[in-house]
């Protein structure tokens, strides 16, 4: 009775750590976004070209699924949900990947890229790089606990 108990007690705590960390994820983006409004908040339809145009939408769904998506996906697996297990890498990873393609596109079409806003902008490296890869080490910690528990994810 007692070791039921105490695997009880363990599993609230991981969950709380998890919804912890899913508050930490939106409030961390969030202020970078309040922060940084200019770099977040633009029409994504205001590029010089298609290409650009599309890179654009995909940095807005990149942010959005880092801000909201990401985060729910977290709150969600805390409360059991499997499919947020499994959609996890893809709603965390869109941020980063869309910022490589952004930046690939204005390389490719100006021949300058601007990765120096990392430099000039350290904070960006938690958002952009640390956060993501957290995530994605997290993400995978609690798969594993979940195939050795014996579920089924996929």
């Amino acid at each position: 009775m007692n070791q039921d108990r105490h695997d009880a007690e363990v599993v609230a705590a991981h969950r709380f750590h998890m919804r912890g960390t899913s508050i930490m994820i939106f409030v961390i983006y969030l202020f970078m976004i309040l922060t940084y409004n200019d770099f977040f908040l633009f029409n994504p339809s205001s590029g010089d070209s298609v290409a650009r145009d599309i890179s654009l939408w995909i940095c807005f769904a990149g942010w959005v699924s880092a801000t909201f998506l990401s985060p729910l996906s977290i709150w969600a697996i805390a409360s059991g949900n499997l499919i947020a297990l499994r959609l996890m890498p893809y709603l965390v990873l869109l941020w980063p990947l869309s910022i490589i393609i952004a930046q690939s596109t204005v390389y490719a079409e100006t021949g300058v890229a601007y990765i120096d806003y990392l430099f000039n902008y350290p904070v960006f490296v938690i958002t952009d790089i640390a956060l993501p890869i957290f995530l994605m080490v997290k993400w995978n910690n609690v798969r594993r606990a979940m195939l050795r528990a014996g579920y089924e994810l996929y």
